[in-house]
């Protein structure tokens, strides 16, 4: 899947996305990401799609505790604007960055959501430059190839 960049599989953890699997695409710029890495939520696509899918009052204890960090210019630091795009989110079925967190990088999550209770467990993206992902305008066939793959995993995670 990782086309066009970098491919990444997050969870949270004590309020933080963590990564626990990273594979990169032949195209791939390098990134400040690895496995065990962890990052503040409301700056990522990966947390942005986890968040989405908590309960309010989880979402509250995670920005009361860590508040929202200005990574970048583009990083969301207001309360109403992230439940805005959080809601947004829930709707449409994937998150975006852009120039969140890193200056310049793009990426789309999908949630990963593996038990019967609708509960997410966790978030894969893809990530890329700004410049090649938004000609694209985000294809049908890329997210459909992401809710494919984020459904493997979550068949994969169900009868482990």
């Amino acid at each position: 899947m990782a086309v066009l960049g970098a491919e990444l599989l997050a969870v949270e953890e004590d309020g933080l996305g963590t990564i626990i699997y990273e594979r990169e695409g032949p195209n791939a710029v390098s990134l400040d990401t690895y496995v065990g890495r962890r990052v503040e939520m409301h700056c990522t696509a990966l947390g942005k799609a986890i968040l989405a899918h908590f309960p309010e009052e989880r979402v509250e204890e995670i920005l009361d505790r860590y508040g929202l960090t200005a990574e970048t210019e583009h990083t969301i630091t207001d309360r109403a604007e992230l439940e805005d795009n959080l809601e947004r989110i829930r709707e449409q079925g994937y998150a975006i960055s852009s120039g969140e967190r890193i200056p310049g990088l793009g990426c789309i999550a999908v949630p990963v959501i593996a038990n019967r209770q609708g509960d997410v467990d966790g978030a894969l993206s893809l990530c890329a430059p700004l410049a090649r992902i938004k000609p694209l305008t985000l294809p049908d066939e890329m997210l459909d190839m992401m809710r494919q793959t984020a459904n493997r995993i979550e068949l994969d995670m169900a009868f482990d």
